[in-house]
């Protein structure tokens, strides 16, 4: 048995040039250049195969792993508001409507902030109310002398209040927690709790309003008494649900008491408006059109000229 010979590792990772081999019968000659192969030669090749797979499969990344972020005004940022699942829009709904402490919304509205889920809570909202005000108003007018018109400036009225307390008013809220924030310092977690965007109040205003849904279907019952505790307790549920999820901003700031008693005050507003307008007031909606047993314009003319032909 032949003694093996240690060889250094340093001369097992290079090549080196060896003598040509030569021998009898079918063996064949083979040349072997020096050549040195480093670890960085190969992962420089590796970044370059990876580099042109990826071309062409999508957005360059910012080297973090993650796409560029896109511009506000293009549709791509908004896509991403909209990426929910139906259970995840339902669970929010159900935190909408139990205010707790440490509910569901407020643990999303961090996470992940959405509007779809606004977008058709107030598009329902609007055609509830509508329909429902409508209905009321063909209530108290069954017994009377009136022709009743179905009123379609309702769904107008009511799209142009409901988009604009939605929009409106968190922008409003939001310049107001930004520029009355006591100053802060050395706590830790502060700056995650003080970063509550605009988009993520319009998120949880357009949830607080999923409870007048059943209220505004509910409030064509014409008894005033009902009426008002809906009101109430509609105002109630939603608003608590507001102020326990801006919780975490409102209590660094200076004015937070003011802040948020005006939170509650429009949003009571907002439900005095719907139910007094739509289901309480509507004896001077024009769609009541008394009918009358004077002949039309055109028809008095036609018997006028059908009487003088026969004279």
């Amino acid at each position: 048995m032949t003694n093996l010979q240690e060889v250094p590792t340093d001369e097992l990772l290079n090549f080196q040039d060896f003598p040509s081999v030569h021998s009898s019968g079918s063996n064949t000659t083979i040349p072997i250049s020096q050549t040195q192969i480093t670890i960085n030669d190969v992962k420089g090749d590796m970044n370059a195969n990876e580099n042109l797979r990826g071309a062409g499969d999508g957005p360059v990344s910012d080297g973090t792993g993650n796409p560029p972020e896109k511009a506000f005004w293009t549709l791509e940022y908004y896509q991403k508001f909209f990426d929910v699942d139906t259970s995840d829009v339902a669970e929010r709904i159900m935190a909408s409507i139990t205010p707790k402490w440490d509910n569901t919304l407020k643990r999303h509205l961090r996470e992940k902030p959405d509007l779809y889920g606004p977008f058709w809570i107030s598009v329902t909202l609007i055609f509830s109310i509508a329909i429902s005000g409508n209905i009321a108003n063909y209530l108290q007018h069954s017994a009377s002398e009136y022709q009743w018109k179905y009123d379609f400036h309702m769904v107008s009225i009511a799209a142009t209040t409901i988009f604009l307390y939605v929009i409106l008013v968190p922008f409003i809220l939001w310049a107001l927690l930004k520029y009355s924030i006591s100053p802060v310092e050395d706590i830790e977690g502060i700056d995650d709790e003080l970063t509550t965007g605009v988009l993520e109040i319009i998120c949880v205003y357009g949830y607080s309003l999923f409870i007048y849904i059943p209220i505004s279907i509910l409030w064509f019952i014409q008894i005033n008494l009902l009426q008002w505790g809906l009101l109430l307790f509609g105002t109630f549920v939603s608003g608590s649900v507001l102020l326990l999820t801006l919780t975490p901003a409102l209590r660094l700031s200076k004015h937070k008491f003011l802040i948020s008693i005006g939170i509650i005050l429009f949003h009571l507003l907002l439900a005095a408006g719907f139910m007094l307008h739509f289901f309480h007031g509507s004896n001077d909606i024009p769609a009541i059109v008394p009918v009358t047993s004077h002949p039309h314009p055109t028809q008095a003319l036609v018997l006028a000229v059908a009487n003088a032909s026969k004279s």
